[in-house]
């Protein structure tokens, strides 16, 4: 059916309320809509109904050139054309907003007002996003390429429903007074960590900025928050948003640049006191590095994966493709998360290849901005091209390859949903992250063989079940080695819900209360009693 318009208050969480948007399509087309079973020619994109105002670096609550002057283009992933040119930040303006973070965390009133205060600031910030939600899901889709009603329906008003989360927690954030084995009074007090250095990907802007610029916020820490060069426009206007409704200046610095520059003098600065990053696992790996050998820095890590999602034979065959199908292509499959390794049992294996090669045919590819639309543009060329080389070695190794496979018209960095069956486990498109939308489809015999393979991987980020039985379902949960399972649903991101990974998929949790403790110091405060009788 033609895409259903829910309420955004309706929407209770970012994938719940995708998944009403995307699921259940396929019976027919939104207007000037196409289906991409085979390679077709794009109509001439829309022009996207919203303007470009922030390109500078921002730097204690200014917008600024960059030390060098140097601009770099950020590109509509519809035709690869040139956006606009953004202000380009290297080793010089990150040392200047850390030391802009610096003075207001040691000098301002930020870390010194009280947690109520801070909270009408962050809840004031979140009334401004449901103001200018139009502009912020223009410039997300025209920037990322994903869907506009994705941007506009789940994912600008979770970037509000998460402020307003940590708006919750600021004046809720306190210590203990603890028992001590003698005449003391004991107090531990929870502390803001001081300057943070935040490093963002480019696959949800908007809600990565949320995971990270919220909880610092909340417990009194400053920032430096470095975007990913693909995608520098929204954070650019968040944060305007959030002066806007009373952030002091210095709070929060955003800078745009390259990794290796940019993101590279943060994560090794010496006066950075915390570093977060979100990004692939050997990109981590480097800023982990670099954050030992300066000054040996806490880092959280939210990194990648290879996530299975297990069909077993109880399954409703219709319900699992559908679910299978939006756990992979979501987004793209621009997914860290994304059930990357479809795990189907024998008994219904080949059902559920055919269904799911008739949804992949259904799917609706094409300009972002067009109602409808299920698929937009890789994020660039860049991402085009590994995905396309995931192809080739998926048809090469001996896979299956059930549909899609090949580009989508000549402009832009669309490709066709695709789906590759008899997978084995040592192929590269059944190991490795590919972050686009290739289904790799593998048969199973029992639980224990497919928890087995499940776990055969260093990433250990997500998993999905797909069961009516609840035994099987508690077998799984606990077996896999993942930090979040999904039952019977996926891609479930409530603000309170904690994420983040096993293994090589990364350290540390975003959202929910877990989240806090990534910004806070504990300190013990030890005081002798004088006169200790009356204890």
């Amino acid at each position: 059916m033609v895409l259903q318009m829910a309420t955004r208050r309706a929407m209770s969480s970012l994938l719940n309320r995708s998944f009403r948007l995307l699921g259940g399509r396929g019976a027919g087309l939104a207007s000037g809509s196409q289906r991409f079973g085979t390679a077709a020619a794009l109509d001439e994109p829309i022009t996207p109904p919203v303007e470009v105002k922030y390109t500078k670096l921002l730097i204690n609550g200014q917008f600024v050139d960059s030390a060098s002057g140097k601009t770099f283009p950020t590109l509509d992933p519809r035709t690869g054309e040139v956006i606009a040119h953004v202000s380009e930040g290297d080793t010089e303006d990150i040392n200047r907003a850390v030391a802009s973070a610096r003075k207001a965390f040691d000098e301002g009133p930020w870390p010194r007002m009280t947690g109520y205060e801070r909270s009408r600031i962050l809840n004031r910030f979140a009334d401004l996003i449901d103001k200018h939600s139009d502009e912020l899901a223009g410039l997300e889709t025209w920037d990322n390429g994903k869907p506009y009603e994705q941007s506009a329906l789940a994912e600008v008003p979770t970037l509000s429903r998460l402020f307003r989360y940590y708006a919750g927690w600021s004046d809720k954030i306190h210590g203990l007074v603890v028992p001590a084995d003698g005449p003391h009074h004991v107090q531990v007090l929870h502390e803001p960590i001081g300057v943070a250095g935040q490093i963002i990907p480019w696959n949800f802007p908007l809600l990565m900025f949320a995971w990270k610029v919220g909880p610092a916020l909340a417990c009194g820490n400053t920032i430096v928050l470095k975007s990913a060069e693909q995608t520098p426009l929204t954070a650019l206007y968040a944060a305007k948003l959030l002066h806007e409704a009373g952030l002091p200046d210095g709070v929060l610095n955003v800078i745009s640049g390259y990794g290796p520059t940019a993101g590279a003098a943060l994560a090794n600065h010496m006066d950075v006191d915390k570093l977060a990053f979100t990004g692939s696992t050997e990109t981590g790996k480097i800023v982990l590095e670099l954050a030992a050998r300066s000054n040996l820095k806490p880092v959280t890590l939210e990194l990648g994966g290879k996530s299975p999602m297990i069909i077993l034979d109880d399954a409703d065959v219709d319900k699992a493709v559908e679910l299978a199908h939006f756990a992979l292509f979501f987004n793209q499959g621009q997914c860290c998360c994304a059930g990357s390794r479809t795990f189907v049992h024998e008994r219904v294996y080949d059902e559920f290849v055919e269904k799911a090669k008739a949804r992949a045919l259904r799917r609706v590819v094409g300009d972002p901005f067009k109602k409808g639309v299920e698929q937009g543009p890789q994020i660039d060329d860049e991402q085009f091209s590994k995905v396309m080389r995931y192809i080739k070695s998926g048809v090469n190794s001996g896979a299956t390859l059930e549909s899609g496979g090949d580009r989508i018209g000549n402009k832009g960095y669309y490709i066709q949903p695709t789906i590759f069956s008899n997978v084995k486990d040592e192929m590269e498109i059944a190991k490795d992250e590919i972050f686009g939308p290739v289904q790799s489809i593998l048969k199973f015999k029992d639980i224990d063989e497919v928890i087995r393979r499940a776990n055969a991987t260093h990433y250990g980020l997500a998993a999905g079940v797909f069961t009516s039985n609840i035994d099987k379902a508690n077998t799984l949960t606990r077996a896999l080695r993942a930090g979040t399972v999904w039952v019977n649903c996926f891609d479930v991101f409530d603000a309170a819900i904690p994420f983040g990974g096993y293994k090589m998929s990364g350290q540390g949790r975003e959202k929910g209360i877990d989240s806090l403790k990534n910004y806070l110091q504990i300190k013990a405060v030890v005081t002798s009693l004088k006169n200790p009788a009356w204890l």
